[in-house]
């Protein structure tokens, strides 16, 4: 059973993929979603699988073909083909919107976790009460306030503040480094830290300002993200472990 579908309207505008190598388990998370989903009078439909590859060859496929993939995936952490962890670095890699939540029964999974492409962690049991709560924070960050605009040489792009990595000061420009590419603008570092706090962004150097979403792990006294790696101030390093401790918690339900 890799492919059951369950389809609570005609018009389906959130795609969402469950998987959990128990079907019993699959088909309540499944259920659950779709009741939080209504609850919130968002229209969804819900594939179950019970193997992380066949939901990998799956999106994939979909890839191939140019068409749709999911919105959102829910998998449990552990799976005996490919855990989540795993899968969700080879998500990443495919450079996808697609939000990626674990259930686990042991929160101390989502410190290994946060350096997946996983948005949050999901503790059992989840009820529709939790899914509710998921699928409100996906819409909130989804929402308009999560883009800025970026001008540089002339012209100006929108960019989902989710892929900016960090954010340095060069010698007469600020540098945006992103998961799709680096911008140059003239917009100071201490401007971008004002407005990009609440986004979870942390100033680790007079010189940088990092978001804590790509976090991997820290080095003495680097940080090292998903993409790069920079040097962290002395004076900066107790308030970062602080910093990462509360963007961990947010993301445990």
């Amino acid at each position: 059973m890799n492919d059951i579908r369950i389809l609570n309207t005609e018009e389906i505008t959130l795609k969402i993929a469950v998987c959990d190598d128990n079907p019993q388990h699959a088909g309540i998370l499944g259920t659950n979603f779709l009741a939080a989903a209504q609850a919130l009078e968002r229209k969804a439909g819900v594939e179950l699988f019970t193997s992380a590859l066949s939901l990998l060859s799956k999106i994939k496929e979909d890839i191939r073909k140019n068409q749709d993939t999911y919105d959102i995936i829910i998998m449990d952490i552990r799976m005996p083909d490919m855990d989540g962890i795993e899968f969700g670095r080879k998500l990443y890699a495919l450079r996808l919107d697609t939000i990626l939540v674990l259930v686990t029964a042991y929160p101390e999974y989502a410190v290994e976790g946060y350096a997946t492409h996983a948005f949050q962690f999901l503790i059992k049991p989840v009820t529709v009460e939790k899914a509710g709560e998921v699928l409100t924070e996906i819409y909130r960050s989804r929402s308009q306030d999560r883009y800025i605009e970026i001008r540089s040489a002339g012209y100006a792009e929108r960019i989902d503040v989710r892929n900016i990595e960090a954010i340095t000061a060069e010698t007469k420009y600020t540098k945006v480094s992103t998961t799709h590419g680096d911008y140059l603008t003239l917009t100071s570092l201490d401007q971008y830290e004002e407005r990009l706090a609440i986004y979870g962004f942390y100033r680790v150097h007079r010189s940088t300002l990092v978001n804590l979403a790509h976090y991997v792990a820290l080095d003495k006294n680097e940080i090292i993200l998903r993409q790069n790696r920079f040097p962290v101030s002395r004076r900066k390093l107790s308030g970062l472990k602080k910093a990462i401790e509360t963007e961990l918690k947010k993301k445990l339900i």
